[in-house]
């Protein structure tokens, strides 16, 4: 994934390019029918990262709602090469779905989708935090984008391993507090026959500075403390210590390709998902879907013919003991791009393929139908599925029936897919100039090997670390949106943040 300091000297290029492409109006002839459609032919492209299979299928029902509308998908392979590509060639995609929001508004390649959203009824039935945060508007009042595809993340409980050490389930509605001393009673025993009480793909920080506070105290929207002005890296570090405390302990499982791997099992390239000898795995919820919950070519359950695991998904537990989970999500956001001759059309089609009723209907056929399947000979289910972004019952009482149906499994399942309606996006999926902070503090100095093996503290660099992001926010948000970019902040807006960027300089 390309990060932002490339897209910045892309940008001259791509906007030459793209001003070839198309007018940024209303429809071009001006024929529409009763809801402002187009009655014209006209070909719309949708770029994404879904599985290819899933997305013509959906294409073909949107076709069938609008036959005069033709549309071609295409997988992205790498964003910002693709686009840039695209751009120069004068085949940009009409609508396309990023998971690198620096290099779509460094290069202005979303316009500006707030009346269609906004004066659609359908939008106000969403997962809460999508309004409520603005995600797609980035801290602006303007929609530039919405998202597309979720996947929260999860925390996942092996009820066999629970069973094997006579301990108790936790309570689906369990805090951070409980759930780290259920990671610590579990890990139990030594050498190849121990039980970790934790194995990971999310880092707990990760996860740590979205449950860390209520929002009566900071209105934490994204990572690091994120509150939609600024950071706040206090909560990371307090979660990031926890977390290498944990792994120095003894309490979280080895990873793939090492040598403390090789030491637990004897192969380097074990996973813990299959060991049976882990209590909790911090996981993306597609760990279930394409992995635990498949069938082998025997016939024979993946768990069962695995280690003989029984994962249960559990919410990422609140540090604060609050009804509400807000839980980090891998979150693609997709726009209408700015070359686009029919805007409203393209609109209509980054509903369908994303959030709205009809499309996830007809998402829903494709995923009952397991005789479907993908080049792979995939069922579609186990390929990416993301879960719905809509709140509409009747396609949730359809999801959720894809899921364990059983009396010792469904309820867990019932209670997570209730507790995840509020998600929050990844950093470098929602935050102008994460990938910046990153690529030139956070990840250069390594933070996360400093803290894990025991050389720092976390705490040495909450302050340092909070300066450093709050100048890389304030650098995009006025590379992006302002006089030089979308121009859309207000003259306080620019003040505010060239004051930061001044005083990180001084």
């Amino acid at each position: 994934m390309k990060k932002k300091t490339l897209a910045l000297l892309l940008c001259a290029t791509t906007v030459f390019a793209m001003a070839g492409c198309g007018n940024q109006g209303s429809s071009s002839s001006g024929n529409v029918d009763e809801n402002g459609v187009t009655t014209d032919d006209i070909t719309l492209t949708y770029w994404h990262y879904e599985d290819e299979t899933t997305m013509q299928l959906l294409a073909e029902a949107f076709m069938e709602k609008y036959p005069n509308i033709t549309v071609e998908t295409r997988q992205i392979s790498d964003m910002s090469t693709d686009l840039s590509a695209a751009a120069t060639a004068g085949t940009f995609p009409d609508v396309f779905a990023g998971t690198d929001v620096d290099t779509a508004l460094a290069n202005q390649y979303w316009r500006d989708i707030t009346e269609y959203w906004n004066n659609d009824p359908e939008n106000q039935n969403l997962m809460a935090t999508i309004n409520e945060y603005g995600i797609g508007c980035f801290d602006t009042n303007v929609r530039y984008a919405a998202p597309v595809w979720c996947q929260p993340s999860a925390m996942f409980v092996d009820k066999n391993v629970v069973e094997t050490l006579n301990l108790t389930m936790p309570d689906t509605d369990w805090t951070w507090a409980e759930m780290i001393d259920f990671i610590k009673t579990a890990t139990q025993g030594s050498g190849n026959d121990k039980y970790y009480g934790l194995g990971y793909y999310n880092r707990l920080d990760s996860l740590y500075g979205i449950a860390a506070v209520s929002s009566d105290v900071r209105r934490i929207k994204g990572e690091f403390g994120f509150n939609g002005t600024d950071y706040d890296l206090s909560y990371w570090a307090i979660g990031e210590q926890e977390f290498a405390d944990l792994k120095r302990a003894g309490y979280v499982a080895p990873l793939q390709g090492t040598m403390e791997m090789f030491d637990w099992l004897g192969d380097p390239d074990a996973w813990f998902g299959n060991t049976g000898h882990a209590a909790v795995a911090s996981e993306g919820f597609w760990t279930f879907q394409n992995i635990w919950n498949t069938t082998s070519d025997d016939g024979v359950p993946y768990q069962e013919k695995y280690g003989g695991t029984d994962w249960i998904p559990y919410v990422t537990p609140n540090v604060v003991d609050e009804k509400e989970h807000n839980t980090i999500a891998s979150m693609y956001l997709g726009g209408v791009s700015t070359s686009c001759k029919y805007p409203y059309e393209a609109y209509l089609l980054l509903k369908f393929m994303g959030w709205g009723v009809d499309g996830w209907s007809a998402r829903m056929d494709i995923y009952e139908d397991e005789s479907i399947v993908n080049a792979s000979g995939v069922p579609l289910k186990q390929a990416m599925m993301p879960v719905p972004l809509t709140l509409d019952q009747t396609i949730w009482d359809r999801y959720k029936a894809l899921f364990p149906q059983d009396a010792d499994h469904k309820p867990y399942w019932d209670d997570y897919f209730d507790s995840i309606t509020r998600p929050v996006p990844f950093g470098w999926q929602s935050i102008a100039g994460y990938w910046n902070f990153c690529d030139q503090y956070f990840n250069k100095i390594g933070i996360h090997d400093l803290v894990d093996n025991g050389s720092a503290q976390a705490a040495d660099y909450a302050e340092e670390a909070t300066r450093q992001a709050n100048y890389y926010h304030a650098e995009a948000m006025i590379s992006y949106f302002g006089p030089k970019g979308y121009d859309i902040l207000s003259e306080d807006e620019i003040a505010q943040y060239e004051a930061l960027i001044a005083s990180f300089t001084q």
